[in-house]
């Protein structure tokens, strides 16, 4: 078997209903898969560390608007999940455990009601369980538009990459060389996908049938991980996880921030 870090992997484009395309990265391994879902401004590529790391058969997958992946029907949480779950249904994969980051985590939460091949379900600083602030002030009158035309430009800036990831995803740290090209080439690549993505989870925050009002219908195992510093989704929305997912187990790790896999990828 080859060591974790030369796993080789694949990348494949499926084939949607409507002509839409979604990317997957695969990579090899034995047991149960993990299914590994992306948050904001990311996509599969985030997961290559993790996935090389497990003996586990993994798959990352750009959600719609993200990397190679085509932008969702609309914007709402459940245009992605059902994107998904198309996905998967092709891969085949049997019982799998579902990761989710951020906006990936909103995902996942919507995924584990809709397929019964997810087994258990992991959530990294999820949105979908209460409003957040940057996803609301985006979403007001003038400010969305301006963001559009002004956030490509932000983010190929080293500067203002740099300011926005120590401030908002990794608590103080700096980003690394390779993250900030790949950030910066995401910019050119995402477009309308981030803008999508944030009236998805404002609306998520809003919804009536938002995660944070109801028990969601899923009754596996739940595990899932806030930093105490996130300054994108608040450690306080542990308490509406705990509704939504009565069964889960919550921690709230001190000294870190949004990004655990960049964080903390050996305490995953």
């Amino acid at each position: 078997m080859p060591e974790p870090a030369n796993r080789p992997h694949e990348i494949r484009d499926l084939r949607l209903s409507a002509g839409r395309t979604l990317r997957v990265r695969s990579w090899p391994g034995n047991g149960r898969p993990l299914v590994l879902l992306h948050g904001l401004l990311d996509d599969s590529e985030g997961w290559s560390q993790l996935a090389r790391d497990t003996h586990r058969p993994s798959v990352a997958i750009d959600l719609p608007g993200f990397g190679g992946s085509s932008v969702p029907t609309r914007a709402r949480i459940s245009a992605y999940a059902e994107a998904v779950v198309e996905g998967l249904e092709q891969l085949d994969l049997g019982p799998f455990t579902l990761v989710g980051h951020s906006l990936g985590g909103a995902v996942a939460a919507a995924v584990s009601e809709r397929s019964p091949d997810v087994g258990a379900l992991t959530l990294m600083a999820p949105a979908g369980f209460g409003p957040i602030k940057l996803a609301e002030v985006m979403m007001l009158p003038g400010v969305r538009q301006a963001a559009e035309l002004a956030l490509p430009v932000a983010l190929v800036n080293p500067l203002t990459v740099t300011a926005a990831y120590t401030t908002f995803v990794a608590h103080h740290r700096l980003p690394s060389r390779d993250l900030m090209g790949r950030v910066i080439r995401r910019s050119f690549r995402s477009g309308p996908g981030v803008s999508f993505a944030v009236q998805a989870i404002a609306a998520a925050g809003r919804s009536k049938r938002a995660f944070a009002e109801r028990e969601l219908d899923f009754h596996g195992p739940v595990a899932a991980l806030w930093g105490e510093h996130d300054a994108l989704v608040p450690p306080a929305h542990v308490e509406a996880l705990r509704r939504a997912f009565p069964q889960a187990h919550a921690e709230i790790w001190a000294g870190m921030g949004h990004h655990p896999q960049r964080e903390r990828p050996m305490q995953l």
